[in-house]
């Protein structure tokens, strides 16, 4: 899988649980200021993206990740390791 898929795919799992528009979501984005992430949303996104990605997101990561760039570069580091 490639980064462009990798990130198409996170925007799309951010938009649905967010209910907001793709076009509103880069890779700039940041979570919690610009998307209006909560803990509780960060759970369901992890969830959705573990399921999609068949890998396992720590609890440390999702603290980490402070924009969608940092969970697409995660994501894609995972992959490659597999």
């Amino acid at each position: 899988m490639v980064y462009g898929e990798i990130e198409t795919t996170v925007k799309e799992i951010l938009a649905k649980q967010l209910t907001m528009d793709i076009g509103k979501i880069n890779l700039d984005s940041r979570l919690i200021e610009d998307l209006g992430v909560d803990s509780f949303g960060s759970v369901e996104v992890a969830f959705e993206l573990e399921e999609k990605f068949n890998i396992k997101i720590p609890d440390a990561a999702l603290y980490e990740a402070k924009t969608v760039k940092n969970i697409v570069d995660y994501i894609a580091s995972q992959k490659e390791s597999k």
